[in-house]
Order: structure tokens, then sequence, then C-alpha cells
């Protein structure tokens, strides 16, 4: 977990950054990230602030600070020289591909909570290499079109029509319709399961094998892949 993210989906830090903003020195360099991310989106800070003093706040208020705890950790990657690079050709390929300055910051901060929730791992490490792994993904994904998209399940697919060909291009139909429908996005072990729910159980073994197919056309970096079919593997 970044450290960013772990330090601002603490309520009771949130709050006292969030009172001290105008007044002492911040207790951490990245506090003004944080006030910053809760001024652009006073929509979330209204749900943070409405829990304000409750033992058990609201799961719409967790929701809201983890967001905002995200777009703070997001914006301070550029820090973190492991993630310079990955991160300035992620954000490039995704504007140019006509994202918002605000979408980038969405998917950069949703790889921040899937490297944080998204794998049985400690909590108090950071996985860089994955996070890195993952946006040198986005960049190639910006790219990827509805036609590419048919072109990969045919390509999956393969062969002569038959039982074999009719399970591959349903496995991978499955995890692109799942994962891509609103548009690209990464591979996560969630796609998936939700994929393997709409598959019969003798048809995941193609799911598994469309996965490799992904990891080399480079889709699916090698990191992301251990993680989806380790997941793929406890479903069966």
């Amino acid at each position: 977990m970044h450290p960013a993210l772990s330090r601002y989906m603490d309520f009771q830090t949130a709050w006292g950054v969030w009172q001290r903003r105008n007044g002492s020195a911040p207790d951490e360099p990245t506090d003004a990230a944080f006030v910053s991310a809760a001024r652009a989106r006073p929509d979330l800070w209204s749900a943070v602030e409405r829990a304000a003093g409750k033992a058990h706040p609201p799961e719409d208020a967790q929701n809201a600070l983890l967001v905002l705890a995200a777009r703070a950790a997001s914006s301070v990657l550029e820090d973190d020289e492991r993630l310079v690079g990955p991160l300035a050709r992620a954000r490039g390929a995704l504007e140019e591909e006509g994202a918002t300055p605000d979408q980038v910051e969405a998917l950069v901060g949703a790889v921040l909570l899937e490297e944080a929730f998204g794998d049985d791992l400690p909590a108090d490490g950071f996985d860089a290499a994955f996070v890195a792994e993952s946006l040198e993904t986005l960049a190639a994904l910006a790219t990827l079109t509805p036609q590419r998209v048919a072109a990969l399940e045919t390509a999956f697919a393969g062969g002569p029509d038959g039982p074999e060909r009719r399970t591959r291009r349903i496995a991978a139909q499955a995890l692109c319709g799942v994962a891509w429908s609103e548009g690209p996005d990464l591979i996560s072990c969630e796609h998936l399961e939700e994929a393997a729910l709409r598959l019969e159980p003798e048809q995941r073994g193609a799911l598994a094998e469309f996965v490799d197919h992904l990891a080399e056309m480079r889709l699916i970096g090698p990191l992301r892949r251990r993680r989806l079919r380790r997941a793929l593997s406890e479903l069966r």
C-alpha cells in the first residue's frame, strides 16, 4: 500500500490534516496533496465531513475517503523515481486518446487501490513494480479499439469452426465483455471472477489460456498475469 494512501484513508488523520490546512506547517509533505484532492472534490469531502465523530463511518464516507486518499497518492507518484517514466507514458498515451486529466487520475488511483487491496499481501509494503507494470499496461491499453478487441478474440479462437473454437471465443468474449465494456481497463481479479461465473466449469480452462494470450500481446504484465492465474486457480 502506498504510504499516502495508508495515511489519508484514516478518518482521524484526514480530519486533522484538513483542519490544519490554513494554519501550522503540515506534518507530512504529502498533506498538501490531500488537501488539494479534497478541495477538488467537495462532493466527496462533504461525505467524509458528515461522518465526523462517528465511531463507525458509513460506507459512502469510507468509499469517498478512499477515493480522496488514492487521488492524493496518485498526485505524488512523480516523487518516486521508479514510477516517473511509467506514469508519464501512461498519462501521455491516455490523454492522446482523449482522456481528461481527471479520468487519468482516476485510473492511476484505481491502480493504487488495486495494489493495496487486490491481493492477499501484507498492507505494510508498497509493490512499486506492480504499479509500474500496471501504468505501462495502461499506456498499451489506451489505443485498444473495439476492432482490436474483436481481432484479439478471433485470433485467440483460431482454427476451424467447432466446439473448441466456440469455447475459446466464448471465454474471450466473457472476459472482454466484463473488463472492457466501458472502454479499455486493466484486467483485475474481480473481472476474471465475474467472467468465470458466466462460463461453464469446463470453459474456464480457455479463460486461463486467454489470460496467457493477452500477456503475450502485452495487454497484461507478468506480475498481473501471476495474480490472475492464481485467482482463477482458486475458483476451481
